[in-house]
């Protein structure tokens, strides 16, 4: 039996959250309670809320939930020549 919209309660709004848009091979920080480290991205669902991580440090493959106790963003420091093309188009 459907309800009059009028006399409906009203439905609690599910609030947005946007996440950073990490990408397979982005070198990220992370921190999950008392955990905390850097790795690289391995794979990230289609709305980025949760991020596969191969951690530094021999501490494995880690799937982090953006939003329910983990921060993922990226590394600035990961962010060095080894990431770019340096082909100057010579020789």
């Amino acid at each position: 039996m459907r309800q009059d919209p009028q006399t409906a309660p009203p439905q609690p709004r599910r609030k947005r959250t946007r996440h950073p848009r990490l990408s397979a091979g982005d070198r990220v920080r992370f921190a999950e309670g008392t955990l905390s480290g850097t790795g690289t991205v391995d794979a990230v669902t289609s709305d980025y809320a949760i991020v596969w991580v191969w951690a530094d440090e021999g501490q494995g493959r880690r799937m982090l939930m953006q939003g329910y106790g983990s921060i993922v963003s990226l590394d600035p420091e990961g962010l060095n020549a080894e990431n770019f093309d340096t082909d100057d188009g010579g020789s």
